[in-house]
């Protein structure tokens, strides 16, 4: 694994992601997600937002789609990856991270998804949102969870070392980009640094959410998820195998859409992706129905327990 702690190695890392078409598509139930918070937090009819860490702009998207009034723009480090965004999104303004000076102080809200558990430095990356801002702003941000009792907090401390201690309490299963987990509490004592308040909160994935995008991924991966070995005691096994006996068949039924729809929304797509899609369509049809009802779990359980904050998920809004 290359060490994301280092800024050139970062950049090369996610330039070559993005090359291969990272993050270029997310589900409908996140987008539905963002933009209910947004539209919650009684922002301004007018201002100027910055989607931070914007990958190719599906959020920037998201932000101009729910705050049309607002100017729209997107900062980050991979010039693939704003090449791509300004393409798709005209009416946004997308810049390079490099160029970040000329843009100080003009914003009155920040918004990241899934970026603050990638950077390199905690203290570097908040002075440099601090450095974006107004005197008189606000924050909005989307990362994973380290609060106790999520499904996926549950399963991590039945294996030895499955919250990662010595990497900032990553959980066993991440993928390699991650370089921490954080509670809420944690967060916001950064935030305190350069003057924000938590105004607001909510959580994702406390059960049927985490369900929902485990069983969304590969069989592969649940087997990872769920291998006994290193587990902490014989009750910590016996839990596992059980997880695994749950969450495989779940795994199974959904995979034909799973495997459709990841294929169908890439931006490059070979000759074997049109014959994955061609071979999975039949499938696929019968697949999406049980997606479809994972979907519709997570969806009700957001509807009513998005303030629970045992959430593998957390969106926090700050001000100042």
């Amino acid at each position: 694994m290359p060490d994301l702690h280092d800024t050139s190695v970062a950049v090369e890392f996610y330039e070559h992601r993005y090359e291969e078409g990272y993050m270029d598509e997310w589900e409908a139930l996140k987008k539905q997600q963002v933009k209910e918070v947004l539209m919650g937090l009684g922002l301004p009819e007018k201002g100027k937002a910055l989607d931070f860490g914007c990958g190719t702009g599906v959020f920037t998207r998201i932000i101009k789609d729910t705050l049309p009034a607002w100017e729209v723009y997107g900062v980050e480090i991979s010039k693939v990856a704003i090449k791509n965004a300004s393409r798709k999104f005209p009416d946004c303004t997308f810049f390079t991270s490099e160029n970040g000076k000329s843009y100080e102080h003009q914003f009155d809200l920040l918004f990241s998804h899934h970026v603050m558990e990638h950077v390199q430095s905690l203290e570097e990356t908040f002075n440099i949102i601090n450095s974006y801002l107004k005197p008189h702003s606000s924050q909005l941000h989307i990362l994973p969870c380290g609060n106790p009792g999520s499904y996926e907090y549950n399963i991590a401390i039945l294996k030895k070392n499955g919250i990662e201690k010595d990497r900032d309490n990553r959980f066993f299963f991440e993928e390699p980009g991650h370089l921490r987990r954080m509670t809420t509490d944690e967060f916001a004592k950064w935030e305190s640094k350069i003057g924000f308040e938590l105004k607001k909160s909510f959580y994702a994935n406390q059960k049927e959410g985490s369900i929902n995008w485990i069983t969304k991924a590969s069989p592969r991966f649940v087997k990872k998820l769920t291998n006994s070995r290193d587990a902490v005691d014989q009750s910590a096994t016996l839990q596992m195998k059980k997880l695994r006996k749950k969450l495989l068949p779940l795994t199974y039924l959904q995979f034909s859409y799973s495997k459709f729809w990841l294929t169908k929304t890439k931006r490059r797509k070979k000759g074997k992706d049109y014959l994955i899609m061609a071979v999975l369509f039949l499938p696929a049809l019968v697949s999406k129905y049980f997606y479809d009802q994972m979907d519709k779990k997570a969806h009700e359980e957001w509807a009513s327990h998005k303030t629970e904050t045992n959430g593998s998920e957390m969106f926090l809004y700050f001000s100042r």
